[in-house]
């Protein structure tokens, strides 16, 4: 049983927390942007706790429906369900798990933020098979991953989608775009051989100015948002060491990675993510 349960936290790459991290971070942009001057700690930490979950939930879905992929890609043929030391019953009966979960909290929020939300959840389940036919499923997975929980934090403390709302949520989309495909480096080789579609397969040599424009329009965004604070050139002085850093990475990118060059990459977006938060909070008068 113990060997079990650590097989089911490999599943949910509770080890991992990066991913769960980039998901939350938008959320938080969004909720210090919709409530400036508010220490909003209780929505933060709900939304947290959401992203645990639905990021777990989307991991299970994941290497339930890319199981046979993963045999062939040299980085996750180890995963429990690839190497079978999870069986799909038990991993489909951890989906259901994890989904009651997530749906606990939903009593929590308005009808209209339940609505994206489901919305949300429902593309990070079919986000999958993108991977089969479509030429950048970076930018499908930008929608549960980096657009959904901006959304809908702004519908639940502001009533309604707003235009502050909506800026958040595409800089969240187009940042988990820029992301996913520094990710899908690593796989690059194997993929090729598999047939399975991304944006490094799609681009190749140019993958780094795609990059470079989805994180551009990242920072184009989040600076429209935020000018509505009231002390934003907090927020400026960390879009402006963000774009910094994407710059290098897409010279880095230019130039070739080396094998395992992409995943340091991509962890460090959690570090800019964490700026650009930091920025949206010293823009209100809520450490002042």
């Amino acid at each position: 049983m113990k060997r079990r349960l650590l097989d089911t936290l490999d599943l949910i790459r509770f080890n991992r927390p990066v991913g769960t991290l980039l998901l939350f971070l938008p959320s938080g942009w969004s909720i210090l942007l919709a409530r400036p001057g508010e220490t909003a700690w209780g929505w933060l930490a709900l939304f947290f706790l959401g992203a645990f979950l639905t990021r777990s939930a989307g991991c299970v879905v994941n290497d339930l429906l890319d199981r046979e992929i993963d045999r062939k890609v040299a980085r996750t043929r180890g995963r429990p369900l690839a190497d079978g030391r999870l069986s799909v019953r038990w991993a489909i009966g951890v989906f259901i798990f994890l989904t009651a979960l997530a749906s606990s909290l939903l009593p929590f929020f308005s009808r209209e933020a339940i609505l994206v939300a489901v919305v949300g959840y429902g593309t990070a389940m079919v986000y999958p098979l993108m991977k089969r036919f479509f030429p950048l499923p970076q930018l499908f997975m930008g929608i549960p991953f980096g657009a959904t929980a901006p959304l809908m934090a702004w519908v639940q403390l502001t009533g309604g989608i707003g235009r502050g709302g909506i800026l958040v949520a595409l800089a969240g989309l187009f940042w988990a775009t820029a992301y996913d495909l520094i990710y899908a480096v690593a796989d690059l080789p194997d993929d090729r051989k598999a047939g399975v579609r991304s944006g490094a397969v799609t681009f190749g040599d140019r993958l780094w100015a795609i990059f470079l424009a989805f994180s551009l329009l990242t920072a184009i965004l989040l600076w429209e948002a935020g000018q509505s604070l009231p002390r934003s050139g907090w927020l400026l002085w960390t879009i402006l060491l963000f774009l910094v850093v994407v710059f290098l990475q897409a010279r880095k990118m230019r130039q070739g990675l080396s094998f395992d060059e992409p995943m340091v990459l991509f962890r460090s977006h959690v570090i800019l993510g964490t700026l650009l938060m930091a920025g949206f909070w010293m823009s209100t008068p809520v450490l002042m």
